[in-house]
């Protein structure tokens, strides 16, 4: 059997020439997707990925994080991810995804790359014993849409092991906050005062407002507020909204005498979140 490659150009495949020669059905084969056309069982595997191996940075690794990403702050590179699966038919488990920046298609030369937008540096996410096929069949699969192109990959992922998962998991400063939006959360630096109340919002069809309101109230107190860069704020909005239709992302407001003096915008949910963006007025 030969393995084909795929690039999803606005809807419709375009074939890239075979790979390799015949390989066994459990050997890693790559399929190349546009971020605007990956499939929804793609996303489903993709995230069944990120909790069998228990991946350390599941937030920016999330397919709702960095699709939007690669779509809003791809800086003019021609992205795509490579989904690297083995097996066949109903044995068929995704392995890897890897998002790449591709050479130039009119000079056909350079280099292709693992691209992650601006902020942690995250590494590809590849489940751990399957590092070497998968880059194996990653190479041969950007050989075969350019083939005098170079494949540069940044450095391997790093799994934690399982004594370091229960360290991660049962934190003792990991905070579950009440499900519900007034919540007595306790504010790292100045807002620790009394006076200072909490409102924590998470209901979807309010965090649109909240995320606007969270806009404003950047663009009032930082130095280069979000809104400046049409790219950052339209990332912040779709990625907000769409964590927010799995009841993933929450808004937090700090007001002093009903004046917003702080605020934070989460992904995640429980012990899990992370602050993704905060801003904060400064201390009387």
């Amino acid at each position: 059997m030969r393995q084909g490659l795929s690039i999803i150009e606005g809807g419709r495949f375009v074939e890239a020439g075979r790979i390799g020669t015949d390989i066994d059905a459990d050997e890693c084969r790559i399929v190349l997707r546009r971020p605007n056309v990956v499939e929804p069982v793609e996303v489903e595997a993709w995230r069944a990925l990120l909790t069998r191996i228990r991946w350390p940075e599941p937030i920016y690794a999330d397919p709702d994080y960095l699709l939007t990403a690669a779509v809003h702050e791809s800086g003019g590179r021609d992205l795509v991810f490579a989904f690297a699966w083995s097996g066949q038919g109903e044995r068929a488990r995704l392995r890897g995804v890897i998002p790449l920046s591709m050479p130039h298609g009119l000079w056909g030369n350079g280099r292709a790359q693992g691209w992650y937008p601006p902020g942690p540096v995250v590494a590809p996410t590849i489940e751990p014993g399957f590092l070497d096929e998968v880059e194996a069949a990653l190479r041969a699969a950007v050989r075969a849409v350019h083939p005098r192109s170079t494949l540069i990959m940044i450095p391997p992922p790093v799994v934690p092991t399982p004594e370091e998962t229960v360290l991660l998991t049962d934190a003792s400063d990991a905070q579950v906050v009440p499900a519900r939006d007034r919540v007595g959360v306790r504010l790292a630096g100045p807002w620790t005062r009394d006076g200072v109340e909490i409102e924590r919002i998470t209901e979807p069809f309010r965090i649109r407002d909240a995320v606007e309101a969270y806009l404003s109230f950047d663009a009032q107190v930082s130095g280069n507020p979000i809104v400046r860069d049409p790219s950052a704020s339209s990332m912040v909005r779709v990625v907000t909204r769409r964590f927010a239709q799995r009841r993933q992302t929450s808004v937090d407001f700090a007001r002093k005498d009903g004046v917003i003096v702080a605020a934070v915008l989460r992904l995640g949910a429980g012990p899990g979140s992370i602050v993704w963006r905060q801003a904060e007025t400064r201390a009387a």
